[in-house]
């Protein structure tokens, strides 16, 4: 099959965000047989300043040219905001049997998600998120469907084993991902949601070293920097945005539990369908005493907390790793429901 994937690979950021979703969705169809043509949205946009004064007109000019060219039997958006409907339009016209699926890995109610797959949903064929939201539906106007999806663990993308190492230099891991796009942490810029942990380890627990990274005036990690400062600490805190929804985790899930770290989950994020209580560690957001405990349990017990990150390692790359989800995807858009097994609870809205 061929397969048009438009979304955001982030040549700007000079391989510094190289764990991003687009590439393991590519790496997966990639590995299960199909050929990929990639377009950059973003870096295409920025390739030529009239795009700024046209609404990136041109830059949705040549997304059609390369659609000629290229004639692919589906087309997969990956939070391709700058595409206009009308270039999707134009895409049916000149394939009647074009498939074309969206997928995000945002937090339904945040980043405007919703309204942006509201207004393209009468062209969009399935819809793919990581949250399994009882409200996802909303987004849905004509017979499409919206489905959840497993953050995607890839083992040449996470390709560590932190488990395994003799020693560490810090006790826990964290790496806020503040300025994503700048690379450096906003001015006057906090996240109450995920600092209160942070700070609750650093007063009332001042003996646990920590190795935190986007918080208290420390810059963000990246890159090959973030490998190497993961591997310092055998606990990492996989802490995400609120409000929280069912199955929803930060995309970084798959870095930390995919190169092999004890990870610490917020159980309001429901994902023990997903993960056993012996392969991630859940915490209860409500009760901070019991964080900490906790905390200082697996610090206390090295070698079940490496058991523990083991078993989750494994059940990440066995089960959701890229190309069990890329073909999930394929399964959706052509046969609109899945053909085979998959070791995930299958979550679908339809209008």
């Amino acid at each position: 099959m061929k397969i048009l994937h438009i979304s955001n690979f982030v040549q700007k950021q000079k391989g510094r965000l190289q764990w991003n979703h687009c590439f393991k969705i590519n790496n997966g169809f990639i590995r299960n047989g199909h050929n990929v043509c990639t377009f950059s949205d973003r870096d295409m946009s920025r390739m030529n300043l009239i795009n700024k004064l046209n609404n990136n007109k041109n830059l949705n000019k040549s997304l059609i040219e390369t659609f000629k060219n290229y004639y692919p039997d589906l087309v997969v958006l990956g939070h391709a905001d700058k595409i206009h409907n009308e270039t999707l339009n134009e895409f049916r016209s000149i394939n009647k049997d074009i498939k074309i699926i969206e997928w995000n890995v945002d937090n339904y109610y945040l980043d405007n998600t919703e309204d942006k797959f509201k207004k393209r949903s009468h062209l969009i064929d399935a819809f793919f998120i990581t949250n399994a939201d009882e409200n996802l539906k909303s987004c849905l106007i004509q017979d499409n469907s919206i489905s959840f999806f497993p953050n995607i663990f890839d083992k040449s993308i996470e390709r560590m084993r932190i488990f395994d190492l003799a020693e560490y230099t810090y006790d826990v891991f964290y790496a806020l991902s503040f300025g994503v796009g700048s690379g450096k942490i906003k001015a006057n810029k906090s996240d109450y949601d995920r600092e209160v942990y942070l700070d609750f380890i650093r007063h009332n627990y001042p003996d646990i070293k920590t190795n935190f990274f986007g918080y208290d005036n420390i810059q963000p990690v990246w890159g090959a920097d973030f490998e190497r400062e993961i591997c310092k600490s055998l606990i990492s805190l996989n802490l995400s945005r609120k409000p929280h929804l069912k199955y929803y985790s930060s995309d970084r899930i798959s870095q930390y539990l995919g190169n092999g770290s004890c990870i610490f989950v917020d159980k309001n994020s429901r994902l023990e369908d997903l993960f056993t209580r012996d392969e991630v560690v859940y915490f209860d957001s409500e009760d901070l005493n019991e964080f900490g405990i906790k905390i200082n349990y697996y610090l206390d017990n090295e070698d079940e907390a490496k058991r523990v990150a083991k078993k989750g390692w494994e059940r990440g790359h066995k089960n959701y790793n890229e190309k069990i989800v890329t073909n999930y995807f394929l399964d959706i858009a052509f046969n609109n429901k899945p053909s085979s097994d998959y070791s995930w609870p299958i979550i679908q809205y339809f209008l």
